[in-house]
């Protein structure tokens, strides 16, 4: 038996007792393809970016957009590049090309994942039965170490940062390994010196020059509630002493906010700012140059240095992978945090 293909038919034919059916290429294509991947990959990836805003913080999302109208959508866009067309070399060329250009591999390694999670869409919706973007081959990461701060160097430190704007938010890095988000964000009614107690949960972050406050944090482990030690409960009680004497002073020039790291006058330290003063107070006290983040990890040196476990040390600093080890999630009870409060976090020096 043999049919002749008709128009918009497959060719259809038996032999050897088989049922056998010939499509054309285009008919294939229809097949595997829905009738939206005729649309243009930058635009699709426009619409995703548009829905992705319910589900990453503001400056995630600045991020994301300024990947793509900076670098995205000017490579594919010159290539005519539809969800039905694109091909897992057209992202190889987007990274060759973005390697030639000197970018840094991390800058071009978030970039395809921007692109990888945009296309995982697409194939979720059924528009497309693969992910074209799979088995790119990505230039390799150089893991940035950096340097930390031992217990005497925090303590120069923070001697040194005595009178600075930006002192509480070197205290609370420097001591309890908060991030520059979580210090410019902490409100005194996330405080309660009475039950000794301190709740992570509102951050200030900047993106465009822009501060973004929000109640949220980083990931769902930042989230976390802290005992107070005795040195930083004696430390904020005086912080909160000096600034009811400089609401007075600034009467109502005074800027009304909740926020523990502000200026004499009561606004908010900027994110930013926190970084510029603390280069400013490192080199006052002769010391090596590190990041603001490494204070952080300076914090979690000294408590493994302590005798802290990987496990109580994250769940401290509320890190989803603090040294790669499968019990990251590992839950730490109340009491034994507040066994490093009293013991592990180094001195906090009083004017």
């Amino acid at each position: 038996m043999d049919m002749s293909p008709v128009m918009g038919m497959p060719h259809i034919y038996e032999e050897d007792g088989y049922i056998h059916f010939m499509l054309r290429p285009e008919d294939l294509m229809r097949l595997r393809y829905s009738e939206e991947a005729k649309t243009s990959f930058v635009d699709f990836m426009d619409q995703w970016l548009d829905q992705m805003k319910t589900q990453v913080r503001e400056n995630t999302m600045d991020g994301y957009r300024y990947a793509f109208e900076k670098h995205i959508r000017p490579f594919f866009t010159a290539r005519g590049t539809t969800l039905a067309t694109a091909r897992p070399m057209d992202f190889q060329d987007f990274v060759n090309l973005k390697f030639s250009q000197g970018l840094s591999p991390t800058s071009i390694v978030k970039f395809h994942s921007i692109m990888h999670k945009c296309l995982k869409y697409a194939v979720a919706l059924q528009i497309i039965p693969l992910n074209p973007s799979d088995n790119v081959m990505l230039p390799k990461r150089y893991k940035y170490r950096g340097q930390v701060y031992n217990r005497t160097q925090i303590n120069v430190f923070l001697a040194a940062a005595l009178h600075s704007p930006a002192e509480a938010a070197f205290v609370l890095a420097a001591t309890y390994g908060l991030r520059r988000s979580e210090c410019a964000g902490l409100r005194w009614s996330a405080i309660d010196l009475r039950a000794r107690t301190m709740v992570i949960n509102h951050t200030a972050v900047q993106s465009g020059g822009r501060v973004i406050y929000a109640d949220s944090v980083k990931t769902k482990s930042s989230y976390r509630t802290l005992p107070l030690s005795d040195s930083l409960k004696r430390y904020l009680s005086d912080l909160r002493r000096r600034q009811n004497e400089n609401r007075k002073r600034y009467g109502k020039k005074y800027c009304k906010t909740d926020y523990v790291c502000c200026h004499e006058d009561g606004s908010p330290l900027r994110p930013d700012y926190i970084s510029r003063e603390f280069e400013r107070v490192c080199r006052k006290a002769a010391l090596p140059r590190i990041r603001f983040h490494d204070l952080r990890h300076s914090v979690a040196t000294i408590l493994l240095q302590q005798g802290f476990s990987l496990k109580q040390i994250q769940e401290w600093l509320g890190h989803a992978d603090i040294a790669t080890t499968a019990n990251v999630y590992a839950h730490v009870p109340y009491v034994e945090k507040i066994s490093i409060a009293k013991g592990a976090t180094p001195a906090i020096v009083l004017q």
